[in-house]
């Protein structure tokens, strides 16, 4: 098994192999792939609209020069002003952000995948780049031309090595072809509760780059086969008449993507819901990034609430009102906006407005915005969404890291409470990939009672194996798992979860922007312990009545014998055989090497599979029929 390992501390690495010696414990893997970068990618090869932004443009400084904040949703750069997309803009890895969101460096393509599964993990190699288009800077050194920037290395996500970096460089028209670095950085990790950021101030004064056609690139050094090696940058910022003591901008936004208007979750099954589960007071954090310790801004604060059903608006409030905002303390390190200098809570919520119970599905919107200031109006405003379908989630259905375990029949829960009689019909799941191709290990989903605050007896046990899937059946990057039947639960506590049949780590994305370890739990010694790290699980009770899921597709529990690769080993070709004959017309395949990498996209099958072409060694062959999916090893002789 190949063990991806990113430390910055030998204490640490020692702590790490110590989990995997003796196979005790809950261990935080690092990500393989980004799968909300997965998903988009291919969402838009679908509609043939992945496009290379154009490079023909020239821009101009304008009287509020190149500002981006990537305050934007992502998850690419913004084509107006960058001519790559391998960066990822996001309101997750990074920890209290400039404004909300930022651009984030990793060892993963645009599409999600890493540059190179071969790589090992203490090497470091050129990965992203993020590159501006052509910029009009026909000035003089005398209009003072300052470049600036902020950096954070890991944030929530995995810190750089000594031996990664990051790199500035700018590039001079007409003179030049290539790149020259203007600044670098060695690779570094924060303090446990650290968030603070680096402000790079850089004058330009060199007329060679005070050209027209003038650019700039950031790039980072990385091991190239995992999410890994993190740099978050923000405020990007270029314009004249600056100076080095510009240090400091008039500006309030909001520092994360929002707390949820439920008390326990970030979503939950319409049938489930009541008005006691609303809290009336959200914490939506505001930075005023004004340096000076005296230095304040008076604003206004207000939201509106949306049924976006019925396209109606159930409440405009001005739930704050006009008060007087401190500037971020830049010397102080934030776990989440901790003190109120800078980072403004508590707005109120009139929860009068929503019904007591729900009728049927049904999702609102909740808008919040700063009043007041308005040097860039996407960082002021925020929208958080509340959907109320079938499914019970905490997490904000984006990864920053994985759990995982290794101990054969380990077993790993989360416990959710129903307030009425319901049924569970599915569990969705996000695995992550992690350099093993797991999809070829198996696990049992499993369903336990309330044991006094852990998992108590189990109540259900799938008959079949089931294996972690990284394509098919997809819901927001979830895989859909569907119970034998369903499962009827009366009002309580539930564990929700799987046994593992492998030593291998089947790896569950977290959320490390909430934190719900209080209802992780996991078991590989016959004692249930509950998660000593930050985050919440990536896994989501589905409940409802059958009629509801009419149409709706789901992988089934493997049948790992009804499917049968021969001859194996092989030279030339396999066929598919079905235990009982009758093989689906609707029989498709995709193959995969040990590496993980996919050799042939999903194909239909007609007859046999040449494998002539390849290379001596094991292969896997993903089979789906139908609604069922199962995986299959077979040996390429020569």
């Amino acid at each position: 098994m190949r063990i991806l390992i990113k430390k910055n501390s030998l204490i640490f690495v020692f702590l790490f192999l110590s989990n995997l010696l003796f196979s005790q414990g809950l261990v935080e893997n690092e990500l393989t792939t980004n799968q909300m970068l997965v998903s988009k990618y291919n969402e838009l090869k679908s509609r043939s609209l992945v496009k290379s932004p154009s490079i023909s443009d020239t821009i101009s400084l304008g009287a509020l020069g190149i500002l981006d904040d990537f305050s934007y949703e992502g998850p690419y750069p913004d084509t107006s002003l960058w001519m790559d997309n391998f960066v990822f803009i996001n309101r997750g890895f990074a920890k209290s952000p400039i404004t909300i969101g930022a651009a984030t460096f990793d060892g993963l393509t645009y599409t999600g995948m890493p540059y190179d599964f071969t790589a090992t993990a203490t090497s470091s190699a050129a990965a992203d780049y993020l590159t501006s288009k052509p910029i009009n800077l026909s000035f003089l050194p005398s209009d003072s031309v300052y470049f600036s920037f902020y950096y954070q290395p890991q944030g929530n996500g995995n810190a750089p090595e000594y031996s990664d970096s990051l790199v500035l460089q700018f590039k001079a028209p007409g003179i030049t072809n290539s790149f020259q670095n203007v600044w670098a950085k060695k690779g570094s990790t924060l303090a446990t509760n650290d968030s603070s950021w680096t402000l790079v101030m850089i004058p330009i004064t060199n007329s060679l780059f005070l050209q027209k056609g003038f650019q700039f690139r950031f790039k980072n050094y990385a091991t190239l086969s995992g999410n890994t090696d993190h740099w978050n940058i923000d405020y990007v910022y270029l314009n004249k008449l600056r100076s080095k003591a510009d240090t400091s901008f008039n500006d309030v936004s909001f520092v994360y993507n929002g707390t949820s208007l439920l008390k326990n979750y970030r979503q939950m099954p319409w049938e489930q819901f009541n008005s006691s589960d609303l809290t009336d007071t959200i914490n939506n954090y505001l930075r005023y990034n004004k340096s000076g310790t005296t230095s304040f801004i008076n604003i206004s604060y207000g939201h509106e609430i949306w049924n976006d059903f019925t396209s109606s608006l159930l409440d405009t409030y001005s739930s704050v009102g006009s008060f007087n905002l401190l500037s971020f303390e830049t010397t102080h390190t934030y776990s989440a906006c901790d003190i109120p200098a800078g980072c403004r809570s508590g707005a109120k919520i009139d929860t009068t407005v929503f019904p007591t119970n729900l009728t049927g599905p049904s999702r609102f919107t909740i808008k919040h915005y700063i009043g007041g200031v308005n040097l860039n109006p996407e960082n002021d405003t925020l929208r958080v969404t509340h959907e109320f379908f079938n499914s019970y989630a905490y997490d904000d259905g984006t990864a920053e890291n994985s759990f995982g375990l290794s101990t054969l029949h380990a077993q790993m829960a989360e416990k959710f409470t129903t307030n009425q009689p319901d049924s569970l019909q599915y569990i969705d799941i996000f695995f992550n990939p992690f350099l093993t191709n797991t999809s070829i290990y198996s696990f049992y989903l499993k369903v336990w009672s309330d044991g006094g605050g852990v998992p108590g007896s189990p109540i259900y046990t799938s008959s079949e194996a089931l294996s972690p899937v990284y394509g098919g059946i997809v819901y927001n990057q979830f895989i859909r798992y569907k119970l034998d039947a369903p499962l009827y639960l009366t009002p309580g506590s539930y564990y929700f979860g799987f046994e593992q049949n492998t030593t291998e780590f089947l790896n569950i994305g977290v959320d490390k922007n909430s934190n719900t370890q209080d209802k992780i739990f996991y078991n590989v010694t016959g004692t249930w312990y509950s998660s000593p790290f930050v985050g919440s699980l990536m896994l989501h009770p589905v409940l409802g009545y059958q009629w509801e899921f009419t149409g709706v597709h789901d992988i089934a529990a493997a049948k790992l014998n009804s499917l049968t690769i021969y001859p194996n080993p092989s030279t030339d070709e396999i066929f598919i055989k079905s235990a009982d004959g009758n093989l689906s017309e609707k029989t498709s395949y995709t193959m995969i090497d040990m590496l993980g990498r996919t050799i042939v996209e999903s194909t239909p099958y007609h007859h046999s599979i040449v494998i002539s072409d390849l290379k001596e060694g094991v292969y896997f062959i993903q089979i789906t029929e139908g609604s069922v999916l199962s995986t299959h090893k077979f040996i390429k002789t020569k």
